[in-house]
């Protein structure tokens, strides 16, 4: 019952961002499905992939700045992206984030704090294809403690995974479409690689410049130009 509850809630590395970030006042509206063996105490030792679920809400705040909320079953995070080079069709950026979960059961405290610094790259493949990739690295906190009349007993384990991402997309006027893989390591204890496959989808509006449409002349210009006026 425990993993059934922490499988869909972990603040799981499934799906990887972009590097161009949302337009000053424009928002977007996205989720991801990922099936990961994340770097979870609880799910370590289990080496199956297991089903991830998330909801995500990015904002414009300034011409190469976003903000973004993350929405988990038993939890939230925040990011803040910076695009900081923009040249022949590549984004770089990077896009350090917090985010958390809790377990609520009266005999079990479990928590996660995650504190990520990733760096993104993003390049256009023309006809609304992309493709975008970069290196991570992610510090986890985990706490755990039990209380019960058959055990009482508590862990607190801080690890440092290293690793990185692809994902590849197709976007519409109003509409993206992803698939993204990811492999990370856990660099303090010797427990395997991580990592997963996900699938998210996103409602955006995300602004940007747009060629400016060629006004016709007004009928009077027409008849002036055609009697030499």
């Amino acid at each position: 019952m425990l993993l059934v509850l922490l499988a869909p809630a972990c603040t799981h590395l499934g799906t990887l961002d972009g590097a161009v970030p949302v337009a000053p006042g424009y928002t977007e509206f996205s989720a991801d499905l990922a099936a990961s063996r994340d770097p979870n105490v609880l799910q370590t030792p289990i080496a199956i992939p297991l089903p991830n679920v998330a909801f995500h809400f990015r904002a414009g705040l300034g011409p190469n700045v976003d903000l973004g909320a993350h929405v988990y079953p038993l939890g939230l995070g925040l990011d803040l992206r910076y695009r900081f080079l923009e040249t022949h069709g590549w984004s770089f950026a990077t896009q350090p984030g917090v985010a958390g979960l809790v377990l609520p059961v009266p005999t079990l405290q479990y928590g996660q704090l995650d504190v990520s610094i990733p760096v993104r790259a993003e390049h256009t493949l023309g006809k609304g294809w992309g493709v975008a990739f970069g290196p991570e690295l992610l510090v986890r906190q985990t706490f755990f403690a039990t209380e019960s009349a058959e055990l009482d007993s508590s862990t607190a384990t801080l690890e440092l995974y290293g690793g990185g991402g692809a994902r590849v997309f197709h976007a519409w006027p109003k509409l993206r479409l992803g698939v993204s893989g990811d492999l990370y390591v856990d660099t303090l204890r010797a427990t395997g690689l991580y990592g997963g496959l996900g699938f998210d989808f996103a409602l955006t509006n995300r602004g940007g410049p747009h060629p400016k449409k060629r006004r016709s002349p007004p009928a009077g210009d027409g008849r002036a130009s055609a009697t030499g006026s």
